[in-house]
């Protein structure tokens, strides 16, 4: 139902019949534009362009189906390959070792040597691809569904990566489903590659992505995303643009039946419960008239027992026992029944002894030891410093600490674990004094940020990141806040 083509001229498509009912000019569902920011999809564009021009580490994307990953290494293609060269591997290719390293021959061409091994070829390609780097066109590798591709050759891309200049070499990026990262090492997900999960659409997000659609379709929003509608399409949509797009013209169609009235509809009609409501009726009649039965049969029975009498019995010891023995009892008391005698407690046998027993003192306690004093701890030994690191451009270097005193705001422009990173920009402009770098820990590893410029609010460095220097070959930097750092 939902699956009809919405391009479709003829009189049964779903388009036409959107067009009719609402009056749109064009199809919402198929704008490409604008570019869909929210949801992380702005940050993830934004780590992937930075990382692609200037990272020392992989790049992995995962999503549900119709999270939306092609959609944004389309829009990472669009706005880098002025400066970036793509090559997109088809992964449905990639069937082996050798297929891998067939594909990669024909992207280095005469670069390398034909008779090496597939693995040996893998590295040396890595190598080869420094070269363009260092002339200003870094190689970016896309392997969209990537969870089609067997394990093994996908930790070979990376350890060909990985061994050569990661700064330099051809940058990785791997798309797939959630899982993805499983195919990998424990300790490369956490040192060598930069994860990147898309999260599913919330109601608000489906509103965002579809609100200025609709608008320039001449839609009316009131329409097409009221409240109850806007409801089912996230609900059946599941957070996935792909699911969204292929619901929605039901939707809007009322060719879906909204989930009230579906689970109303589910429900049987009243006319056949008749018949096991009146069994159920009798039934409770029943087990209330055997309950009332039983309990008057039970409350007869108990009283024909004869209630039990109380026997009180008095034991006294000393020597007002013989005098209270020869008192008679008040006339509502009655005769105790004397105790067999092998029943009798020892105690009777001293009724009438008036024998006072002194009590020993009890003896003085003796004084407790003292405690032996306890041998003094033995001094720990003084931890050893640490290294300290000792940067290569000390007159550009500043402590992180020193970082995060500053007040206002900066461009960075570069990250990495290497400091090779840094210096393969600084080596652009070494007497720039607007450049400088720190030192910080990721993930357990250092992690070294080069910055421009320091400005006293967000807005003016916002309007110095468009006026910096050409030769640095940074065009869209970060702008961030010391007290971020």
């Amino acid at each position: 139902m939902t699956q009809d083509n919405l391009n479709a001229i003829d009189s049964g498509g779903l388009f036409p019949r959107l067009q009719q009912r609402y009056g749109l000019r064009d199809n919402p569902l198929e704008m490409e534009t604008p570019f869909f920011p929210d949801a992380m999809r702005h940050h993830a564009l934004e780590s992937l362009r930075h990382l692609c021009g200037f990272g020392d580490m992989a790049l992995l994307l995962t999503g549900a189906p119709g999270a939306g990953k092609t959609r944004i290494l389309t829009e990472l293609v669009r706005s880098e390959s002025s400066r970036l060269d793509f090559l997109r591997i088809p992964t449905a290719a990639l069937t082996s070792t050798q297929a891998l390293a067939r594909d990669l021959q024909k992207i280095a061409g005469s670069g390398l040597p034909g008779d090496l091994e597939p693995r040996e070829l893998v590295y040396q390609f890595f190598r080869w691809s420094q070269a363009r780097a260092q002339r200003g066109r870094r190689l970016v590798l896309l392997l969209d569904d990537s969870d089609g591709v067997a394990p093994e050759l996908l930790n070979l891309l990376l350890s060909g990566f990985l061994a050569a200049d990661r700064s330099l070499a051809a940058a990785l990026v791997f798309s797939g489903a959630e899982g993805l990262e499983e195919q990998f090492r424990a300790e490369d997900l956490s040192v060598h590659i930069h994860h990147i999960n898309l999260p599913a659409l919330t109601r608000d997000d489906v509103f965002a992505y579809l609100q200025p659609r609709v608008h320039r379709a001449g839609g009316r929003q009131d329409e097409l995303l009221s409240s109850s509608r806007l409801k089912q399409l996230h609900a059946l949509s599941q957070g996935s643009f792909g699911r969204l797009k292929r619901v929605a013209p039901g939707i809007w169609l009322d060719m879906v039946t909204p989930q009230s009235r579906a689970a109303a509809r589910s429900w049987p009609p009243l006319a056949s419960l008749r018949w096991p409501a009146l069994a159920l009726v009798i039934l409770l009649v029943s087990w209330w008239f055997v309950a009332r039965q039983y309990d008057e049969s039970v409350a007869g029975a108990g009283g024909l027992e004869a209630p039990k009498e109380t026997v009180r019995r008095s034991i006294t010891i000393g020597p007002e026992a013989a005098r209270e023995a020869a008192e008679e009892p008040t006339a509502d008391a009655r005769p105790s029944p004397e105790l067999p005698r092998q029943q009798e407690p020892e105690n009777l046998a001293l009724t009438g002894v008036s024998a006072a027993v002194e009590t020993e003192p009890e003896p003085e306690p003796e004084p407790e030891p003292e405690p032996e004093p306890e041998p003094e701890p033995e001094p720990e030994p003084e931890p050893e410093l640490e290294p300290t690191f000792t940067p290569a451009r000390p007159k550009n270097f500043v402590p992180l600490a020193q970082f995060q005193q500053r007040e206002g705001w900066t461009l960075q422009l570069v990250a990495g674990h290497q400091e090779r990173t840094i210096l393969n920009v600084l080596d652009r402009q070494p007497d720039n004094p607007q450049l400088s770098y720190t030192l910080g820990e990721r993930l357990g590893q250092p992690w070294f940020m080069l910055v421009y410029g320091e400005y006293p609010s967000r807005e003016s460095a916002r309007e110095a990141s468009g006026r910096l220097p050409s030769a640095l070959g940074i065009t869209e930097p970060w702008v961030r806040s010391f007290e971020s750092y």
